[in-house]
Order: structure tokens, then sequence, then C-alpha cells
């Protein structure tokens, strides 16, 4: 698919067929993340792979209750490692590129997803602490997305886009 029709195709589905995903397409997934960009290359980014069903249901409540995320065969969970980008970039690096490096990879990470016939939503609404104690991530790398992907069982309508978001030289 050409990378702009890609990007109009891909929609946020939050309706999974059960069937499971093959390990070499989400390490196809993966090569995309990892080659976002990232700020002064730090690659700050960390990705944790769950297929489990019950940390899938822990994201899933950890996510305020979104059920969504687990019924996805394989659930996506971006994160930075804050103590390499804040030894670049201290605070700076650990609160706001940090932040841009994940989601960067985190639209990598859809895009090639839709490429390939799979649905993802990104879920932004979470308790970081929980997330952290579900996939015992260590105290410096802070979750910042959970991308449920899957076999969509249905196809939502795009939203539509809206007009005059585009400035000349000047607001």
């Amino acid at each position: 698919m050409e990378t702009l029709d890609c990007i109009k195709a891909r929609t946020s589905v939050r309706s999974y067929k059960p069937d499971p995903i093959p390990d070499g397409l989400i390490n196809k997934i993966l090569e995309a993340a990892v080659n976002a960009p990232s700020a002064g290359n730090t690659q700050d980014w960390e990705f944790v792979v769950v297929r489990s069903p019950e940390n899938k249901k822990s994201l899933s409540e950890a996510a305020l209750g979104q059920g969504f995320v687990a019924q996805a065969p394989v659930v996506i969970v971006v994160c930075s490692d804050l103590k390499r980008i804040s030894a670049a970039y201290g605070s700076r690096g650990e609160n706001l590129y940090s932040i841009q490096d994940t989601a960067a990879a985190a639209q990598s990470i859809m895009l090639a997803a839709c490429d390939m016939d799979l649905g993802t939503c990104w879920v932004g609404a979470f308790s970081e602490d929980k997330v952290k104690s579900i996939l015992s991530l260590p105290e410096h790398v802070r979750p910042l997305a959970i991308i449920p992907i899957g076999y969509p069982s249905s196809i939502p309508k795009k939203p539509k886009r809206l007009n005059g978001h585009i400035h000349k030289e000047r607001y």
C-alpha cells in the first residue's frame, strides 16, 4: 500500500477476531517501530509485546476497563527509557522528547499494522503505575501507549477530518 493511502486508511479498531497473529508479522511491525526517529538517535523507546490472556486482561483493567485491549491477540506497550533520554537531554528529554519519540514509534506500529490489514487503536488512558506493575517495568521506564493489534472483526467508518488547521507563514 502506498504510504499516503495507508495513512488515510488507518482508523481506530476496537473489535478483533481471535485469530492469532504470526510472529513474523509482529516482528515486521517492531522493525517499523525501531526505525522511527528519536531525539539525537537516542532510541529511548522500549516495546513490551503481550500475548498472555492474563496480562492482556490486567492491561485492560489498567486502561480504565477498556475491554477491547484484552480482546486483541497481541498488545504492544510502548515505553520510554527515561534514563537514556535524560542522559542526553536532561529534563527536556524526559518531559518532551520521550513523548515525541514514543509517539513516532507508536505511529509507525499502527501504520505497519494497517499495511498488513491488521487493526490497532492508540490507548493513552491508563494507570501508568498499574501498567508498570503488570509488566515489571524498571522505575526508569515509563509506559506511554498501549496498542492492541488484531485482525478487525469490523472496521468503523473513519471520522471526518476537520479543515482549517493549516496556516501559511503565520497563524
